[in-house]
């Protein structure tokens, strides 16, 4: 049964010191982004969607980012909530976890808990440099030393990756952990000895270790290799501990990360020993899953990285099977998946070493597409010609189509299949259908802000101009407030963006909304990007308290026009007497002219089509 949460609050102070500590420019770097700098703010190929030109912007100055592209924006905070896919309280405990600040909000039990990851994590630290150690120093790694060197392993590459050996003794570990005041408890439940009858054991001797971090480069298990084929299993993990859960780590991603998001594309290979020799020969967009098959969260996990998966398996049985078991959960994830294939009886390890690297990276780019791996496959291993074998096939072949979310590229597909398996057209999309497709299923709409913008009314303009003032000036919100209703503005979305800040606003506090906490807990992205795009204003007007009062002058014009028109449509309508309706369209066009007389046409609009422009959210 799980206990009830108490994280479902935060005090404002606690989120604006961990919003002020966490510098956006290294916090976004850390989640896999490549800035480059330019002039005082930072640029990147936006996450959030696809782009050849950079149009995210972060500005070290302002802490906050925004995309001219897809209109995503906001601070630190809202960054990792949309990129990490994470909750606000979730983004609050990483951010805090990051900085090493306590939530006063949590109760003894999840403070003990904490600390008792952090007390984890500091032994894996130990358990690293002490294996490390071993192996660079001890004359008795000399075994696993040459064995490395045999293979090709560098010393650069030794000590990037930390390697490490476990001598032969069943307690080495044991007694240098504790002798550093590490518990035995705390040793089993970081899973790096068991407890044996005969009194904790080493989980790991006579083993090559390779540490194994999480996608921010903590250590949170290892992988184990053994020197010598009595020794079983060759290969030996981590178990499942409160710091490592294989289906959600892949191995040298901490590492990858920043190149995989500049090529925009992740090679995923099955062992260490593959990821180790192609980062060495300069093919740095590499992971492993370690021997297991890929589970839905590294699916997620390769996601916020790069769209385009290649696998590149063992050219074997077992190879094939293994990277057709994670296709369809690469797909569902809308990820782009390609297959390397590799010789008979090669892995990336072997062909890297005697082809070179070069070979390899032309292996990469002639890598093929799913439909044609699978079909490939079956050809290799089975009589395509087979009524029961082709049946197989193209049920094979429709579960892949079916987990397509592009109607484009699963129309190409069913071609090309439809081509090779000799099968006609009609049959794949009947297959479809019966499997469940529906045409509503087949595109999904863009987001809002990400949809096609489209030209702003001229009274929009001067709406968004009027909101994108306030915002850089907060202390005008008070009398902005005081004259013209936020129920008066015509497009939603600025209606919604001045209702926020409206209701933020006090008439006695003129400088206390702190615009980056609307942004942090603003519960609509598509506003909070807004937002953030008007913070990111490059040259805002010179005088703001003249662009607001030309901006409301405007408005009201219009709102009267509004009113003159509900008068005459009400007295067409129902019939009203026409001396009142007369007087009050007299009364209305009045007001008008004394707005226009009072300067609303001045030079205010001469920067309507320069500056409200399409900034919509």
């Amino acid at each position: 049964m799980n206990r009830p949460s108490t994280r479902n609050y935060v005090p404002r102070e606690t989120i604006d010191e961990i919003r002020n500590r966490s510098d956006i420019v290294e916090v976004i770097s850390e989640c896999g982004i490549a800035l480059r700098p330019a002039g005082r703010d930072f640029k990147a190929l936006c996450p959030f969607h696809t782009e050849k030109t950079p149009s995210f912007t972060v500005s070290v100055q302002k802490q906050i980012f925004y995309c001219f592209g897809c209109q995503t924006g906001g601070n630190v905070i809202t960054f990792v909530k949309e990129h990490e896919g994470k909750s606000f309280i979730e983004t609050i405990e990483w951010l805090a976890g990051r900085l090493n600040i306590a939530l006063p909000n949590q109760d003894a039990r999840e403070s003990a808990d904490r600390k008792r990851v952090t007390n984890l994590e500091d032994l894996n630290r130990f358990a690293v440099e002490y294996y490390h150690r071993q192996l660079l120093t001890e004359g008795a790694s000399a075994p696993a030393r040459q064995y490395l060197k045999h293979r090709g392993v560098q010393p650069k590459t030794l000590r990037s990756f930390q390697l490490g050996y476990a001598k032969s003794g069943r307690r080495e570990l044991v007694k240098a952990a504790t002798d550093k005041g590490f518990t035995t408890q705390q040793l089993i439940d970081v899973g790096l000895i068991k407890d044996e009858d005969r009194g904790p054991q080493d989980r790991f001797w006579n083993r090559i270790l390779f540490p194994i971090q999480n996608e921010r480069g903590a250590p949170v298990g290892f992988g184990g290799r053994a020197l010598s084929e009595e020794h079983q299993p060759k290969y030996l993990n981590s178990p499942a501990t409160v710091l490592y859960d294989k289906s959600k780590i892949l191995y040298n991603l901490d590492k990858a990360r920043q190149t995989i998001y500049k090529q925009q594309r992740v090679l995923l290979v099955e062992g260490y020993m593959d990821v180790l020799m192609l980062y060495q020969s300069g093919v740095e967009n590499v992971v492993a899953s370690s021997g297991t098959s890929l589970s839905e969260d590294h699916a997620r996990l390769l996601k916020r990285f790069a769209p385009e998966v290649v696998i590149v398996y063992d050219g074997d049985a077992s190879g094939f099977q293994a990277a057709q078991r994670g296709l369809l959960r690469l797909l569902t994830e809308d990820l782009r998946v390609r297959i390397a294939l590799l010789p008979t009886g090669e892995d990336p390890d072997s062909f890297t070493r005697q082809h070179g690297v070069d070979a390899f990276t032309e292996l990469i780019d002639k890598s093929i597409n799913l439909i044609e791996f699978q079909i490939q496959s079956a050809i290799q291993s089975q009589d395509i010609h087979r009524i029961d074998v082709k049946t197989q096939i193209v049920k094979e072949v429709t579960e892949t189509l079916l987990n397509l979310k592009n109607r484009v590229e699963r129309s190409e597909y069913i071609k090309y299949a439809a081509r090779d398996l000799h099968v006609d057209e009609r049959v794949l999309w009947g297959e479809l259908r019966d499997a469940g497709l529906k045409e509503t299923s087949v595109s999904r709409p863009m987001p809002q802000n990400k949809a096609v913008q489209q030209k702003l009314s001229a009274r929009a303009q001067i709406e968004h101009q009027l909101v994108e003032a306030l915002i850089q000036n907060p202390a005008l919100i008070p009398y902005v407030k005081s004259q013209f209703d936020c129920q008066h503005f015509t497009e939603p979305r600025f209606a919604k963006a001045a209702q926020l800040l409206w209701e933020a606003s006090t008439n006695d506090d003129s400088e206390g909304i702190d615009i980056q906490a609307l942004i942090s807990e603003c519960p609509d992205e598509n506003l909070s990007a807004f937002i953030s795009s008007a913070l990111l204003r490059k040259a805002p007007a010179p005088n703001l308290q003249a662009r607001v009062d030309g901006c409301l002058k405007k408005l009201r014009n219009f709102h009267l026009q509004d009113l003159e028109q509900r008068v005459r449509s009400h007295a067409l309508a129902e019939g009203a007497d026409e001396m009142e309706t007369l007087e009050q369209l007299v009364k209305l066009s009045n007001e008008r002219r004394a707005l226009r007389g009072r300067g609303v046409q001045d030079t205010h609009d001469e920067n309507l089509n320069e500056e409200g422009v399409d900034n919509g959210f």
